[in-house]
């Protein structure tokens, strides 16, 4: 695991990584030491988006607020500017800490200049990263969370990944992820809440088998990548970065029924339902997700790790 966690360093780009037993673990992590440092915050994200980020914030307690997207499935900076000027006057006084957390969809490295830009605004946001798609992200963050389920780029039979360059946070994340225990001259001690969310050797032997294997597995996906770009698609693709891990080519259809064929043709076909809709959420901010709602009957997520039919 120590290997593992300091190998996965190149691709991370961040000081400190606690590896886990998976990516919600990390979660659920994040917004304890959240609640812990700041007490409630308000957690701005997507409303596509898998469900374990949100669901740990609101199982902290958190306020959950739903952004709408552009029309790359990220989350829209004006969108969040839009829902943060209603409630701007309870961060200037420190109150309450306002936390972003955006996804990096399909496997794209960043959201351009999403970070910067918002720091200019000087609301002191916590960032968070969802970065379970992609591998090697270059989105300035406080933490960024990866995933090694077995559909992601870099693949063990499950785990994940709490990045950060906070050695605060890091610490918490030790301690946590096995029931709170801290090394004593004498052995240990339980110093806080926790739980067994520790990634055991056989996962992190595997995952280090797949750090060795990801550069040609991404040629693979790129090459499927290019091959969907010059087939006869009725729709948008939407395009990766340079430093995308093309976890799925996503495509935006001209019309539902072509989308609704195409999930048929591919049975692989995964999409996360809109967290705004679900049961759970609906006490959470569900307001102006105009864009979220239309794109969503026509989305098809294209999966990138075999080849893609002609």
């Amino acid at each position: 695991v120590t290997l593992f966690e300091k190998e996965f360093q190149t691709f991370s780009s961040k000081k400190y990584n606690t590896a886990l037993n998976s990516c919600s673990a990390g979660a659920y992590i994040t917004f304890a030491y959240l609640r812990e440092k700041y007490g409630v915050c308000d957690v701005y994200t997507p409303s596509i988006g898998f469900t374990s980020m949100a669901w740990s914030a609101k199982e902290h307690g958190h306020n959950i607020i739903f952004v709408d997207v552009d029309e790359n499935m990220l989350m829209s900076i004006d969108a969040y500017r839009g829902k943060r000027k209603l409630r701007c006057e309870r961060y200037s006084d420190g109150g309450i800490k306002p936390v972003v957390m955006p996804v990096l969809y399909g496997g794209v490295s960043t959201i351009e200049n999403f970070t910067e830009s918002i720091k200019q605004d000087n609301y002191n946001e916590f960032i968070v990263v969802d970065s379970a798609h992609c591998s090697t992200p270059q989105m300035q963050s406080d933490i960024t969370l990866f995933s090694f389920h077995p559909y992601k780029p870099i693949a063990a039979s499950d785990g994940g990944m709490l990045s950060t360059d906070l050695e605060e946070v890091y610490k918490f994340a030790l301690a946590y992820r096995n029931f709170g225990r801290t090394n004593t001259q004498d052995g240990y001690q339980i110093s806080k809440s926790g739980f067994k969310f520790y990634m055991n050797n056989l996962n992190a032997t595997i995952a280090l088998t797949q750090l060795k294997q990801y550069r040609n597995n991404l040629t693979n996906r790129i090459n499927a990548y290019q091959k969907l770009k010059q087939s006869n698609i009725k729709g948008s693709l939407i395009k990766h970065d340079r430093l995308s891990s093309y976890y799925v080519a996503t495509i935006i259809a001209d019309d539902e029924e072509y989308a609704k064929l195409m999930r048929k043709k591919y049975s692989e076909v995964r999409l996360y339902p809109p967290l705004h809709l679900q049961p759970y959420y609906k006490d959470c901010d569900t307001t102006n997700l105009i864009n979220t709602e239309d794109v969503y009957t026509k989305l098809i997520n294209l999966p990138l790790y075999k080849n893609i039919e002609e």
